[in-house]
């Protein structure tokens, strides 16, 4: 037992001796004999049987010899991070840092010469105690091996695997104290400027206009692709080879992790910051194609430097190669995605934009980010109240036609959608601005969004409406190739995440058809088809004549899209004018004399009348606010009615004397002024030609009119400078006065605009009044049950209300029933409707 423990003393002093000194003659050296003591010490160790313990004593000694011989590498270590601590901290750097890659000046905390010499230096002589002391490590293991054959597999396993061992622990020392972090933020830095290097090297040549033997490739030109070799770019002979045994260095003390991450972050940074400025320099061009050229020539030149090389090397630079592409694809993407809210204002000037983010979502996974970026900018900047109703529809129907060329699938489509859709539910307005925006062509003054969307309803392509099933034929199969040539997977990575609140959204129902969304928004066609017949009835009542070409051609569009059988209302309506039109002929032609002597001395000359004549039962409801008419317009009137029943007995007129419109040319001292009125204000004019003054309210008798609708009225007149108000003390109503001369009131000098526009408003009809049918279903419904929800409500009127069917939304009904509980007809709480007592 002495003689085995002295001679384990002897080896281990032996061991701790030759490890301590070195063990060989450095790096890449060949391994040295073991000296003549310790291979007898090793030999006796074997004869003693002490071979077990022989490997966790050498990894002992080789480790703390090791911890000695590393005392420079860290010394050099801690003095360049404090030279480089000026620099900006790696993680700020790779978002904040926006030098230009041709400033002369070298930033603070970059890497000199002089400080890469000392890496080297410091780097090499680690790997040189690593590498001779593993050496000699597995040389005293091979010895223990051969003297001892008669150790069992675990210990002659733990004996080969000494060496391997004693390189993973040397990793551990060689990061010592400072952490992995320290380490990270040197190579970093200088990875950094090494690139800084290259890249302004190349950039320099290209600006000098040197060309490479290899040729330019498409977009090198503007990215500033090196081409060749480095050394073909005019860098020092040293600079590659530095670099070069630099990360060769690393890769042997078991750092390439660490150097990895260092340069892939300096690689993307110095990506991104390229893109960044190529994005803000031209947003609305395409990009990608330029910085993919770009991934492959400067960066990965830099790369094949500090990868290794041979057949590993060469798999590494290739699957580099497909990660910077990839990459590109990704920060290009994020870009556009950031600013699409952008591009689809600009559309579609934004179009290349579009062509490079549509080109990345094929490549990528971006498909989430792009609805959850894109739905946010929807809200935040287009979704609130100071929005008009017409550019958020203006807005909408870009963002479809952009997310149609985007995903042709239609996947994108129905997520970022939904807060837009329930938003225009809400507005009021909405449904009147789409149908306005639908009916509203170029020639009449539609622009943007408005002239498109009219131009859309002639494109039934991809609609489904202008196939039919049932028909057979070489037609048919062509049209069915055609649907099938253009469809398009869904994309899976879209966000299924339904509207707010619950509400359903249909899926991607019309894909990118635009007039589908629009009609979608309300599940219903019959909303639009009820209000494109109230807009059509005021503009057919508003024209000076019986022209409706336009008209026609609008109603031939929405017929493809809707059917005949919805438009059938709108096309009586449109035959009434045309009828109107031959009428109002055959009754200007009848003479005076053709009436009866008895009633011939009441008719008047009718020529400046004419008269459109409807059928009551296919128009909508007219909400007017009837007047008497003056003497003078009851007479024409009275005259055509005669004229009309002389030629269609037994039929007769029901005149409508608030709707239509007055054209006027009025003279007011040396002026003459048109205008372009509804009758009342025509008529509250004529009152003022015999009589220079009314007091409002006998004027307002006069007309059959509340004063307050005649200070409506009257106030178009006031502001044209027309007429003049005064009011006495004590008198509560004002009296009106007809001026002399034009006088210069608020809105002076606006002319027949003007006037159409307070026609317009003095026409357009009450917002309940068309509701009001429907409030015997909801007093019932309150009586039998006592109180009710909304949403119940609105449920049992759809099931139950059938004369006038109800075809309401659910705002509308809301609405409606606050404007019964603010006539005290109804009382609302906690949500339940009641029926006041």
């Amino acid at each position: 037992m002495a003689s085995a423990a002295a001679t384990w003393l002897q080896f281990a002093k032996c061991s701790a001796t030759a490890l301590a000194g070195g063990g060989g003659d450095g790096l890449g050296a060949a391994a040295t004999a073991l000296p003549a003591d310790l291979a007898t010490a090793a030999d006796g160790v074997a004869a003693a049987g002490l071979g077990p313990l022989v490997s966790q004593q050498l990894l002992a000694a080789a480790t703390a010899a090791l911890q000695a011989r590393l005392e420079h590498l860290h010394a050099t270590l801690s003095q360049l991070c404090n030279e480089t601590a000026g620099g900006a901290d790696s993680s700020d750097d790779e978002e904040e840092e926006e030098e230009e890659e041709g400033a002369d000046d070298e930033p603070a905390g970059s890497f000199t010469p002089e400080m890469e010499a000392a890496l080297a230096e410091a780097l090499r002589d680690a790997c040189s105690a690593v590498e001779s002391s593993a050496a000699l490590l597995g040389q005293l293991c091979e010895r223990v091996l051969r003297a001892q054959a008669a150790l069992g597999p675990a210990d002659r396993a733990a004996l080969l695997a000494a060496a391997p061992r004693f390189r993973r622990h040397a990793s551990t020392e060689v990061v010592g104290q400072q952490g992995g972090a320290a380490w990270a933020a040197l190579l970093h830095r200088y990875y950094r400027s090494k690139l800084r290097q290259l890249s302004r090297v190349a950039a320099a040549r290209l600006e000098a206009g040197e060309e490479e033997g290899d040729g330019m490739v498409e977009g090198e030109a503007e990215w500033g692709r090196d081409g060749g070799s480095c050394g073909g770019l005019g860098m020092e002979p040293g600079w590659a080879r530095s670099l070069q045994d630099v990360a060769a260095y690393l890769r042997l003390l078991g750092l390439e992790d660490i150097s990895e991450e260092a340069f892939a972050a300096v690689v993307c940074a110095h990506l991104r910051r390229r893109l960044v400025a190529r994005a803000a320099r031209a947003a609305d061009e395409r990009m990608l194609a330029a910085a993919l050229a770009y991934s492959t020539s400067t960066p990965l030149r830099f790369l094949q430097r500090v990868l290794p090389q041979g057949v590993a090397g060469e798999a590494a630079l290739a699957a580099w190669r497909a990660r910077l592409g990839y990459y590109v694809y990704e920060a290009v993407g994020a870009l556009r995605i950031d600013r699409l809210f952008d591009l689809v204002v600009d559309w579609p000037d934004s179009l290349p934009a579009l062509e490079d983010l549509k080109e990345c979502l094929s490549n990528t996974s971006l498909h989430r980010r792009l609805v959850a970026s894109f739905r946010r900018a929807l809200v935040d900047r287009l979704l609130h109240p100071g929005a008009a109703t017409a550019d958020i529809i203006q807005q909408y129907v870009s963002a479809i036609r952009a997310l149609e060329k985007l995903d042709p699938g239609g996947a994108l489509l129905p997520p970022v959608a939904a807060p837009v859709r329930a938003y225009l539910r809400q507005r009021r307005d909405a449904i009147r601005c789409i149908v306005t925006m639908l009916t509203a062509d170029e020639e009449e003054g539609g622009d943007g969004a408005g002239a498109s969307l009219h131009a859309e309803l002639g494109n039934t392509e991809g609609t489904g409406e202008a196939y039919d099933s049932d028909f057979e034929g070489a037609e048919a199969d062509v049209a069915a190739l055609r649907e099938a040539e253009r469809w398009e997977p869904e994309t899976v990575d879209a966000d299924p995440s339904p509207a707010p609140g619950g509400a359903s959204e249909g899926g991607a129902a019309g894909g990118g058809d635009v007039i589908a969304q629009l009609v979608g928004i309300y599940g219903s066609k019959e909303l639009f088809i009820n209000e494109y017949r109230s807009m059509l009835a005021d503009r057919l009542l508003a024209k000076g004549g019986y022209e409706c070409d336009r008209e026609l051609r609008t109603l031939e569009l929405l017929k493809l899209r809707f059917g005949e059988a919805s438009l059938h209302g709108a096309e009586v309506m449109l035959k009434d004018l045309a009828d109107s039109k031959r009428v109002n002929a055959n009754v200007q032609s009848v003479p005076n004399t053709a009436t009866p002597l008895r009633r011939r001395r009441s008719l008047v000359d009718i020529g400046c009348l004419s008269a459109t004549i409807v059928s009551q039962l296919f128009w909508p409801q007219l909400q007017t606010e009837e007047f008497t008419p003056p003497p003078e317009v009851a007479s024409m009137l009275s005259t055509y009615a005669a004229k009309y029943r002389s030629l269609k007995a037994p039929r007769k007129l029901v005149w409508r004397p608030a709707l239509g419109s007055v054209s006027l040319d009025l003279f007011i001292g040396d002026q003459e002024k048109e205008f372009t009125v509804s009758p009342l204000h025509a008529s509250i004019l004529m009152a003022f030609q015999h009589r220079p003054e009314w007091p409002a309210a006998e004027l307002a008798e006069r007309f059959g009119v509340p004063p307050d609708v005649l200070r409506r009225k009257i106030v178009f007149w006031i502001n044209q400078g027309v007429l003049g108000e005064s009011r006495a003390a004590g008198q509560p109503l004002p009296t009106y006065h007809r001026n002399e001369t034009l006088q210069s009131g608020p809105a002076a000098g606006g002319g027949e605009q003007e006037g159409l526009m307070e026609m317009e408003e003095g026409g357009a009809k009450d917002e309940h009044a068309d509701m009001a049918g429907y409030e015997p279903f909801i007093v019932g419904m309150l009586t039998n049950f006592d109180a009710l929800p909304l949403d119940r409500i609105h449920n049992m009127l759809k099931m139950f209300a059938n004369d006038p069917p109800y075809d309401k939304s659910l705002e509308q009904l809301g609405a409606y029933l606050s404007a019964l509980v603010a006539e005290e007809r109804l009382s609302c709480e906690g949500g339940l409707y009641r029926k006041r007592s």
